[in-house]
């Protein structure tokens, strides 16, 4: 369930890098509705199972869409792609590998 919160965020964040980091239109956009999915799907998986993979498609458009919305030069296209590759990697963790992971880095 910590990886869905961490979808969350990072969600919260394309939102907010839309006002931050975009320079141009697409960018903004794309961040906004990108986010705005990403933050919905995690908080709904954590009600329905499988709904994870949907968030995985989204954390890979986020690593493609600055190459294919032809923002790459930017701040914005950095951090999308950082994303991206973030929500991809927490949606393909098992809630116990998580859960491991967090416990190792406690202690």
């Amino acid at each position: 369930m910590k990886g869905h919160w961490i979808n969350a965020a990072l969600g919260v964040w394309m939102c907010v890098s839309a006002a931050l980091l975009a320079h141009t239109p697409a960018a903004a956009t794309n961040n906004l509705f990108l986010g705005l999915s990403i933050f919905l799907v995690a908080f709904l998986a954590m009600g329905i199972e499988g709904l994870w993979r949907l968030n995985a498609v989204l954390g890979a458009w986020a690593v493609i869409s600055p190459f294919a919305l032809g923002y790459m030069n930017s701040t914005a296209a950095l951090s999308d792609v950082v994303v991206g590759i973030a929500v991809v990697a927490v949606s393909f963790r098992t809630p116990g590998q998580l859960a491991r992971q967090m416990e190792r880095h406690a202690t």
